[in-house]
């Protein structure tokens, strides 16, 4: 019976492993805060804010879309040793929001529901929250907050390091918004329209007065079909659209119905635009702030 429970003991970890050995684990550095965060977006704020003082395992890659993410093996055991969870909230997360509720021992914090965030879209979507507050960078700077806060909360030991490095987040997310402005400010009103793959903008366009329109709604879950495209090409026409925008986290097929309305109505396709992931860690859009600055310059070139 002793040795049936040691192999176990040995066996089962080295089985856990095995399930996905490419993935960081969240008991990697032993005694460490450790920090389990769903979008990409939302990785690289804990990054910033956390600094070398916990351990941050982003669940999503990059590209990857978070309203059909599928959990892998690892993922529920990160979110399980996690000390904190850090995620949007507002139903973005389908299929990671019930492993949380069922498996996570540890603080959960819904970055995007906060009294100080207005959701928009209930009226047109029978209800259903617009998750992608992070385009208001108004909204992202509540984010930033809300990780700050719930780092103190879970680990006081170093909760000065964690304002000061929000503080210093905070001046750089207000230059953002202000420079985003005075960009988009620089395009005729008239031609500020924006028609994009999904409608993950909208917050983007209510903060910066562009009017967006998108060939489906607010999930990527949704099929675009023919009477979409359709609607979209009257649209381009109607409201004199100089550009429509593809974008990196969606289907095939959501970028391809851009493409054709843009050959069909004669508008070119004015660049790519990242929505629900950042870029590669490395590059200049693998950040929330170059992200955001390469939309807008996007944006605002191809709307001239």
């Amino acid at each position: 019976m002793l040795r049936i429970a040691l192999i176990t003991f040995i066996v089962a970890p080295l089985l856990m492993i095995g399930c996905d050995s490419s993935a960081p684990s969240a008991r990697a550095d032993e005694g460490q805060l450790t920090v389990v965060c769903t979008t990409t977006m939302i990785t690289d704020l804990a990054r910033v804010i956390a600094g070398p003082d916990a351990q941050v395992i982003g669940i999503m890659k990059t590209g990857e879309d978070p309203h059909v993410y599928e959990m892998r093996p690892r993922d529920t055991q990160n979110i399980a040793a996690a000390d904190l969870v850090l995620m949007n909230g507002l139903h973005l997360e389908a299929q990671i929001d019930h492993v949380v509720e069922n498996h996570a021992s540890g603080h959960v914090v819904r970055l995007a529901e906060d009294t100080r965030i207005k959701p928009r879209g209930s009226d047109q979507y029978q209800g259903a929250p617009d998750p992608h507050c992070w385009f208001n960078v108004e909204y992202f700077k509540v984010y930033a907050e809300r990780a700050r806060d719930a780092l103190i909360e879970v680990d006081p030991s170093h909760a000065e390091a964690y304002r000061q490095r929000t503080d210093t987040y905070l001046a750089e997310l207000t230059a953002l918004h202000d420079w985003a402005k005075q960009q988009i400010a620089a395009v005729p009103k008239a031609q500020r329209v924006m028609i994009t793959s999904h409608d993950a903008f909208g917050y983007f366009g209510e903060t910066y007065d562009i009017e967006v329109h998108a060939v489906i709604g607010m999930s990527t879950e949704q099929i675009p079909t023919g009477r979409d495209k359709i609607r979209l090409q009257q649209l381009v026409t109607d409201r004199g659209a100089k550009a429509v925008f593809i974008e990196t986290s969606v289907s095939q097929a959501l970028n391809d119905m851009v493409r054709q309305i843009a050959e069909a109505t004669g508008v070119r396709v004015g660049g790519t635009l990242y929505s629900d992931s950042l870029g590669e860690p490395d590059s200049d859009v693998g950040t929330y702030l170059g992200m955001f600055r390469h939309n807008v310059h996007t944006v605002v070139e191809a709307l001239k």
